[in-house]
């Protein structure tokens, strides 16, 4: 038995018909014109989340670099030093990973591909916010806050994305290390003084006897990879002194004004001391041969017929003890250098 052919309608043909086609692309008109916007937006929020973050690693690298070389890249220099040596002293980076197959352009360029605009000891309002200021011009790709040369204003930022640098608490940092190390210094200074009777007139008279060997060589360097300034000071016939300096962040010579740290060290202490232990021994042996003649003459006569050796000729200043041959006392001309003025004399008031 055959089945009856069922009947051909519209309901059972395939395919839209011209107005359900119309119909969906008005829908789809409709959901584009809600998506696109929103799809541009996400896109440009993750170029701009990117930005910043690239931003913050270019602030870090920035600070590392500092804190290596003491100072930030010249402009000349610009973002590419954090990535490759531009030949500073004390360079150890890279400070930022450039990644990829541009790594230069992963450096200076912000995720629209355009180049950051580096400013160094910028003109920046409010005054004194940053030491360098690092600038994307971010969506719309035109600077709003200002330019280099000119001054940025961080309130007129805008789109604009930007990181402020400032190496305050490294300085702090570096200046306490600084004075640390002078203090370093100043007592390898003290001991050099009290064995050898002078100061020492260059790093290297006290550099491996007086230093820690940790510390020798590098010790000589301040944290701005600049020298020490040692000099000493003499003046009429007052016991020298000897001056330590750290020129500090500026790296520069303000005559121990400005951002220089210095530290004087007076002889005095430890020429005293030098000399009061030498005094103690040998006026000890003194007094235990009391039927010994003196001649007056301590460094020449009277020092040998003790059998003191020859260390025992001249006090802490480099000075020849004398000899008071009716107290049978043996002192020192004290600071001075002057045996009439006892009231520097050590012992005091002992005198010719």
């Amino acid at each position: 038995m055959k089945c009856p052919k069922t009947p051909l309608t519209l309901a059972n043909r395939s395919g839209f018909t011209l107005i359900e086609i119309v119909i969906a692309v008005a829908i789809m008109a409709i959901m584009a014109g809600t998506i696109a916007p929103m799809a541009f937006r996400k896109i440009e929020q993750a170029r701009e989340e990117a930005t910043l973050k690239e931003l913050s690693f270019l602030r870090d690298g920035m600070l590392e670099f500092y804190e290596d070389t003491g100072r930030f890249p010249s402009e000349a220099e610009g973002l590419l030093a954090l990535l490759t040596d531009p030949g500073v002293n004390g360079w150890s980076g890279p400070y930022v990973d450039g990644g990829g197959d541009e790594p230069t352009l992963a450096v200076t360029t912000d995720s629209w591909r355009n180049l950051y605009q580096y400013d160094l000891s910028p003109a920046v309002n409010p005054s004194g916010a940053t030491q360098v200021l690092v600038v994307s011009a971010g969506v719309n790709q035109t600077l709003d806050m200002g330019s280099v040369g000119a001054t940025w204003t961080l309130a007129a930022a805008d789109d604009d994305l930007y990181v402020l640098v400032a190496p305050g608490p490294l300085e702090r940092a570096k200046m306490h290390e600084a004075h640390r190390e002078l203090d370093i210094l100043g007592a390898a200074g003290r001991q050099y003084f009290a064995n050898n009777a002078a100061f020492p007139n260059t790093s290297a008279d006290i550099s491996g006897a007086y230093l820690d060997p940790g510390l020798d060589g590098g010790a000589f360097v301040d944290p701005w990879l600049t020298n020490y300034e040692m000099t000493i000071s003499l003046v009429g016939t007052q016991p020298p002194y000897w001056i330590l300096r750290s020129y500090g962040p500026n790296r520069s010579d303000d005559g121990g004004a400005g951002d220089d740290m210095t530290l004087t060290i007076n002889s005095t202490p430890p020429a005293r001391n030098t000399t009061q232990s030498r005094l103690a021994v040998a006026q000890l042996i003194l007094n235990q041969d009391p039927n010994l003649a003196l001649s007056g003459s301590w460094a020449l006569v009277d020092r040998s017929a003790l059998n003191l050796v020859n260390v025992f000729d001249n006090d802490g200043w480099g000075r020849e003890y004398q000899l008071n041959v009716n107290s049978r006392l043996i002192f020192s001309m004290g600071p001075d250098g002057d045996a009439a003025t006892v009231v520097d004399n050590i012992p005091t008031g002992v005198g010719p």
